[in-house]
């Protein structure tokens, strides 16, 4: 049930986008066309602040924050693009090199390949394109089930079964996939760092000790909260405290 919500809520807002946003799209392309990213980025948030968010619009909100010099923002938003549209190669090359401008650079702890393997299939397709290929599958799935029941040939009757088989792989492959897509871009325990300078401590107390010191563009996972305090941790694996208000989240 959730894929048909999933995909009702996708074709509903491109109908919005394509109705009620539209002049405001328009205005922020010109605006970028014609080098007023300022503008660009207030068109931009009108939309947002009314419920539409797409991978390309976040994209180009990207694109005028980079272009503007706010480079927290631009990661900040080529992240929303990228979990909309994992598999956009402009995306990646985009976020990519803006993170060439944060002064953190953080090697990733080492996962395992099948964590690796499974993350790379789940980002090979966009939530919805997940969504419609595990619905089509099951659909075809129970057509192939139904001609099975109306011959008696052999040689078909092996061939529809071969086909069933590949159809409940690709359903439960899709449908897992889906699910692990939708929950990464809904999930908000991912942020990135807004202040030029935070101080990571080991406690949320203004009064605890110092532990690291992270800038303005740092991926982190937020991993509890406490007041106006969020317990981080690092691509590296260190963990510490900082105030809510330094980082925005994904």
């Amino acid at each position: 049930m959730w894929l048909f919500i999933l995909l009702f809520n996708s074709i509903f807002s491109i109908s919005a986008n394509n109705q009620s946003f539209k002049p405001l799209l328009d205005s922020a392309f010109k605006a970028y066309q014609q080098g007023h990213y300022e503008h660009c980025i207030q068109f931009y948030q009108k939309i947002e602040q009314q419920g539409y968010t797409s991978a390309y619009m976040y994209y180009n909100m990207g694109n005028a924050y980079f272009r503007s010099n706010q480079i927290a923002k631009a990661i900040l938003y080529y992240e929303r693009a990228l979990r909309l549209n994992p598999s956009d190669i402009d995306i990646q090359h985009n976020l990519q090199f803006a993170n060439t401008f944060v002064t953190d650079k953080i090697s990733e702890l080492p996962k395992p390949f099948y964590v690796t393997w499974f993350n790379s299939l789940v980002n090979l397709l966009s939530t919805n394109l997940w969504a419609w290929l595990s619905i089509i599958s099951f659909i075809l799935l129970l057509a192939f089930i139904y001609l099975n029941f109306l011959t008696s040939i052999d040689w078909l009757i092996r061939t529809i079964k071969a086909f069933i088989i590949i159809l409940i792989i690709l359903f439960f492959i899709s449908t897992i996939s889906a699910y692990a897509s939708y929950h990464k871009q809904v999930s908000q325990n991912e942020a990135i760092v807004m202040s030029d300078t935070v101080e990571v401590k080991s406690s949320p107390d203004e009064k605890g000790t110092t532990l690291f010191v992270i800038h303005e563009g740092t991926k982190v996972k937020i991993t509890d909260e406490f007041e106006n305090w969020v317990e981080i941790r690092l691509a590296d694996g260190n963990t510490g405290w900082i105030i809510q208000k330094n980082v925005e989240r994904i």
